[in-house]
């Protein structure tokens, strides 16, 4: 029975936690040796090499599913966190709040609401200015920027390795197709999330090395749809689907609960390629052509979660390290606009939130309020082992709504309202089909906009959402606050004006920069 050896990988995770929690590392002179790695040889057994890409999930776990995925969810404003550790207060710390007296439970006697005010962060500037003064290695584990890249560059590292010896295992070659296979997907949604958060990047094919030839992160986008075109060259060229399926298998681990075959990596293909052109455009930006592209591709793309990507909970360390057991802890909260944003009538709201006021926590900013709380043991939010699933990538819902934004765009409306009911039906919504409403192009986009934001909830686009609609750079009108006076009322005010002016993409972490200058060749 294949397995994953949990403890050796819980004593790397432990020994990487301890070596995060350092200030920094300033020494220079180091040439790391990693002696948990398998020789090349040993990669050459199907079996070793198997085991080293169940290795694959390693680098997306924690911290990856718990900060990684948080500052995403933050900066799309679906969460709030008003802590400083690891950054994340700074990350979603807004600019300014513009208020006026409007708000949705009227004072008391004796209390009266300014008819306009600015409310502005009482510690610090806005969030590229924060970003900023963290991204160095004297930060340490507060600087956010490092977590994202470190995942990916880890997996990228691990890929080149499988590729270039791939051909030398001693298999089959539809096996060999799917050790390859296996290893293009995952460094093309390696380069897929380095390509949407920062603004440059490295294209790194070889094992144990890497360059300072540093491309802007459309070059890197571009790097995952070339790898994504020859994960389909290599698909199509399998002449035993059994065989192939049967070593994609064993690189996948127990845990996870499912078994992705040939069928899932090509919708897993078409998905991430639709990911790859939509949260990398604004919507401005995208043409028809684009939006038919989008069409095509999720015409094929993920057509039921259980071919999707997925990590699941369990007791020894992932269920104390991911987002949907820190929530409940009140490591973030509900965004106020995030509930606005709730249909009225829809199941989601009273199955995954309680309603409770949380203003300005500590003292450190009207924009970290919240008017509501998690319920525990919901299918987002629990910390019963196996309880959640988290997504790596497509996953139905998303590739329905992808499918609903496109034909709308193009001018099927109702086949796309057809596409939002569907996801809203799959999450038991209880919602009313959109579909016979003759709702207009913006109802319907504006209906799409809403669903994303909670029928994807913790999925680490929301950020993504925020920045191609250009409100991450900007501004939201019409935004609940939540607010503070003396005590005794708390004003919920429903036509604020948040102005959050966070950075489109951010800079390459110092961790990498420091020691890897543009000029110095590696």
């Amino acid at each position: 029975m294949k397995k994953i050896q949990f403890k050796a990988i819980l004593f790397l995770l432990v020994s990487g936690m301890i070596m995060s929690c350092q200030d920094n590392l300033l020494e220079t002179n180091i040439d790391p040796v990693n002696p948990n790695l398998p020789v090349a040889d040993d990669l050459k057994i199907p079996s070793t090499m198997y085991s080293f890409g169940q290795g694959l999930y390693e680098p997306f776990n924690f911290p990856y599913l718990w900060f990684g995925y948080g500052y995403h969810e933050t900066m799309g404003d679906n969460l709030v966190m008003p802590w400083g550790n690891f950054g994340g207060r700074w990350v979603n710390q807004t600019s300014s709040i513009d208020l006026d007296n409007n708000v949705l439970n009227p004072p008391p006697a004796g209390i009266t609401i300014p008819p306009t005010q600015r409310i502005t962060p009482p510690e610090g500037g806005d969030q590229p200015v924060e970003i900023n003064i963290r991204n160095t290695r004297a930060a340490g584990s507060d600087n956010p920027t490092q977590y994202e890249w470190a995942s990916g560059y880890d997996a990228i590292g691990q890929t080149n390795l499988i590729l270039s010896i791939a051909d030398e295992v001693d298999a089959s070659p539809s096996e060999i197709a799917a050790i390859k296979a296996w290893a293009l997907w995952w460094k093309a949604y390696s380069y897929n999330r380095i390509g949407l958060l920062y603004e440059e990047g490295l294209i790194v094919d070889s094992f144990g090395s890497t360059n300072n030839n540093y491309v802007p992160n459309t070059d890197i986008i571009a790097e995952s749809n070339r790898l994504l075109g020859e994960l389909d060259t290599v698909i199509a060229g399998v002449t035993n689907i059994g065989e192939f399926n049967s070593a994609l298998e064993a690189m996948q681990l127990d845990i996870v609960g499912l078994v992705l075959d040939i069928a899932s990596m090509r919708e897993n293909s078409n998905t991430l390629k639709a990911r790859n052109l939509v949260y990398s455009t604004s919507v401005t930006a995208m043409t028809s052509a684009d939006w038919n592209n989008v069409i095509t591709w999720c015409n094929s793309g993920v057509s039921s979660n259980d071919n999707a990507f997925i990590m699941k909970s369990e007791a020894t360390w992932v269920n104390d390290a991911w987002l949907p057991g820190r929530v409940t802890g009140s490591w973030y909260f509900p965004s106020p606009r995030l509930i606005q944003d709730i249909n009225m009538g829809d199941n989601r709201l009273d199955l995954y939130f309680e309603a409770d006021v949380f203003p300005n926590p500590r003292g450190r900013g009207w924009q970290y309020g919240s008017n509501y709380f998690w319920k525990s043991e919901t299918p987002i939010a629990s910390t019963t082992p196996g309880n959640v699933t988290m997504y790596y990538a497509g996953t139905y819902e998303e590739n329905q709504l992808f499918l609903a934004e496109a034909k709308v765009r193009t001018g099927d409306i109702e086949g796309g309202l057809s596409n939002l009911d569907a996801a809203r039906t799959f999450q038991n919504s209880g919602l009313p089909a959109t579909v016979g409403t003759g709702l207009t192009e913006a109802q319907a986009l504006e209906e799409i906009r809403k669903e994303r934001r909670l029928g994807l909830i913790l999925r680490s686009v929301a950020f993504y959402d925020a920045r191609r609609y250009g409100i991450a750079s900007g501004s939201r009108t019409g935004a609940w606050v939540v607010g503070v006076t003396d005590g005794t009322y708390t004003p919920i005010y429903n036509n604020a004006t948040i102005n959050y002016n966070y950075l489109e993409y951010w800079p390459v972490p110092a961790f990498e920069s420091d020691f890897n200058a543009p000029g110095t060749q590696n």
